[in-house]
């Protein structure tokens, strides 16, 4: 059982609403659902009746009691540990998407690093819902991520302030044949005959609205056959790399097998999706360490 499944129950009851319970737990509909059923599962009882709105069953109510009672002491005891534990050494709590933390990250650790001095940084990576889940829930200090549609919709503007660090860019790429060349092209001839293998991104990737919203905007779209789907940039590419199929994917990911020619960017340069890496933390964060940094990258944001 997962201390965040009992505060999902909590805001559920509060709210009577699974759509804006899931909206103020900053994680989807769907899966809101689930974590609800899986504490369910665990207490082995129904504890909500699906109606409109949502009430509780009396195994629901019985709970709900035990369920705030339990969520309160665990983060007074929380409080009073970190309060007597004495001073040490601040640390920087980073969010992440695993991507970015092999990417980006390092490079922007040692940059700051240089500038502010040595300090300790606490990485956590994981899904965007779940790295914006960890920032909202006060468990990290920073989120940098892929800027999105749907991080813009998640991340409310008047809770949390955002710099752009740096620009990134989608690049369509094939894997080559023995002649070193691209075993795929990406054709916009119409007809299934003439569809290009690809490879995509599942829902719950932060680039697949990104590139959604590109090819929908092109004059002439590729004509694509989705043969392989993933919830990971690296599985993704390393399907590119075996010659699965094409892939769109970040050009810093890409660098090492571009340079090799492993891999071959196809397509025309309306092909290609452009897109930030953005940092955010929540207004008002108090920490000296976390206002230092954002104060002397404010410098470095991209326009």
């Amino acid at each position: 059982m997962h201390l965040i499944w009992l505060e999902d129950f909590i805001e559920l009851a509060r709210t009577r609403s699974f759509s804006r319970a899931a909206e103020n737990r900053f994680v989807t509909h769907p899966a809101f659902g689930r974590r609800i059923k899986a504490l369910e599962q665990w207490v082995g009882a129904e504890l909500v009746v699906r109606s409109h709105p949502v009430s509780l069953t009396p195994a629901g109510q019985l709970f709900l009691d035990a369920a705030s009672h339990s969520v309160d002491v665990l983060h007074a005891a929380r409080a009073q540990l970190q309060d007597n534990a004495g001073p040490r050494e601040q640390v920087l709590r980073v969010a992440t998407g695993r991507t970015l933390a092999r990417t980006f990250l390092p490079d922007w650790y040692e940059s700051i690093n240089r500038r502010f001095g040595p300090f300790p940084v606490s990485v956590s990576t994981g899904g965007a819902q779940d790295v914006i889940m960890r920032l909202a829930a006060g468990e990290a200090d920073l989120l940098l991520i892929y800027s999105s549609p749907t991080t813009r919709l998640l991340i409310d503007p008047l809770r949390y302030e955002s710099l752009t660090l740096a620009r990134e860019v989608l690049l369509p790429v094939s894997a080559a044949d023995k002649k070193g060349r691209p075993k795929f092209k990406l054709s916009t001839l119409a007809g299934a005959a003439a569809a290009t293998p690809w490879l995509g991104f599942s829902q719950s990737l932060t680039l697949r609205g990104v590139l959604a919203k590109h090819l929908a905007g092109l004059s002439r779209k590729p004509a694509l056959h989705m043969v392989y789907e993933a919830d990971s940039y690296e599985a993704i590419l390393e399907m590119a790399r075996r010659g699965t199929g094409v892939a769109w994917l970040p050009q810093r990911l890409l660098q090492e097998d571009i340079a090799a020619r492993r891999l071959l960017v196809i397509g025309d340069a309306g092909m290609r999706v452009n897109f930030d890496i953005s940092l955010y933390r929540m207004r008002g964060n108090g920490n000296p360490l976390v206002t230092a940094i954002w104060d002397g990258v404010v410098s470095d944001a991209v326009d």
